[in-house]
């Protein structure tokens, strides 16, 4: 097979962190398990796949021009019709006309549920393509049961048309013995980490006020904010100021990843009260590193965590408070946690995932095309 994938976001942080994530480790997945089909892999930033793609059934492949709205109607498909792909894989958006089968990893359509949390053009952007999207491809990727079944309860896709290819942490983790020195500004003080993408449906203006109770209680934890920094952080950065303990209020922008190993291994809680996800790839990587874990209980969290994770309401700085009282003080429940979560992590690796990809290739392939004689 040829397979071509649109991996142009990687590193022009158009598509969010997670699709990053998930582009990048599922090739190189891929790559690992398969060096019998040939791959073709569409980039804008092919430093960001780094060694990954030193395969030699890999060709990486700089489309011009280099913006993805006229490469997905023009350039992608143009490409595909003349190297002749069996498969074209693409997130989100698929081409208008294509000869490849067509497949697009869908996260979620959380755009519709929760139109608050995004951009007003954004809304209407992806509510006119994606669902045309959905139809006309081949196949969708997904990232869990609850986007699966977010995909076809609002827009009636067929389940059979859906594939769960789930995301993964074990890109990260210690891989020699500790102990890391911890990050200078929090040399002498215990911290709850939360590391993500900074804007409001992260839900971090309440964490900051639940931190505030948490401190209000003599706890002596500082609050650490680690990500790159979204739109919308007008009310986080109010909160932050109005804070009676803001001076235990770290917001310390997108740690690289020299910096992440001494800031995760040392942190005494990761805390993560998103208002929806589609995975929540972030505990997972704290669970690699020993660190329990707090995360919301809506969406896919249940799914993903079962019981290796704290649960709060995430739209009850009560509830959020409380959660974290008891992740710090009780040691018992933190020893299991700590066990559990690097267990349940244990379930997901990219290797099982591109195994899924590869299978789901190989079945579009071999099925013949509509119309096509028997």
């Amino acid at each position: 097979m040829r397979i071509g994938i649109d991996a142009h976001g990687l590193g022009g942080h158009s598509l969010g962190l997670g699709n990053e994530t998930y582009f990048k480790y599922l090739i190189g997945a891929l790559l690992e398990i398969d060096r019998r089909n040939e791959y073709h892999v569409f980039v804008n930033h092919p430093e960001e796949l780094g060694k990954l793609t030193s395969a030699p059934n890999a060709r990486l492949v700089a489309l011009w021009p280099r913006t993805q709205w006229l490469q997905r109607p023009f350039s992608l498909p143009a490409y595909a019709a003349r190297h002749r792909l069996d498969v074209l894989h693409c997130p989100f958006i698929k081409p208008p006309v294509s000869t490849a089968r067509t497949i697009v990893t869908v996260h979620d359509a959380c755009f519709e549920e929760y139109p608050q949390h995004f951009r007003r053009r954004e809304v209407w952007r992806m509510r006119w393509l994606v669902p045309r999207s959905c139809r006309g491809s081949d196949l969708i990727f997904t990232v869990s049961e609850y986007a699966c079944d977010q995909l076809h309860r609002l827009y009636g896709v067929p389940l059979s048309k859906i594939v769960v290819t789930y995301n993964a942490a074990d890109h990260t983790g210690p891989t020699v013995a500790g102990p890391w020195p911890p990050p200078p500004i929090l040399a002498h003080a215990p911290y709850v980490l939360y590391v993500g993408l900074i804007q409001p449906r992260k839900n971090l203006v309440r964490l900051v006020e639940a931190f505030g109770r948490l401190r209000d209680r003599g706890f002596p934890h500082h609050l650490v904010l680690a990500g790159r920094r979204g739109w919308g952080n007008a009310d986080l950065d109010a909160a932050i100021v109005a804070s009676r303990h803001r001076a235990a209020i770290h917001d310390v922008g997108y740690v690289r990843h020299e910096s992440f190993s001494s800031l995760m291994s040392n942190a005494s809680a990761f805390v993560f009260p998103s208002e929806f996800e589609s995975f929540g790839i972030p505990p997972m990587e704290a669970q690699r590193w020993g660190v329990p874990a707090m995360v919301s209980n809506n969406t896919c969290f249940p799914e993903i965590y079962g019981d290796s994770v704290a649960y709060c309401d995430p739209m009850d700085v009560g509830s959020i408070a409380d959660g974290l009282a008891r992740l710090l003080t009780d040691e018992a429940w933190r020893a299991r946690l700590r066990i559990d979560g690097l267990e349940r992590s244990r379930r997901y690796s990219w290797r099982a995932t591109a195994g899924v990809a590869l299978a789901a290739y190989e079945h579009l392939c071999a099925r013949p095309r509509p119309g096509a004689a028997a």
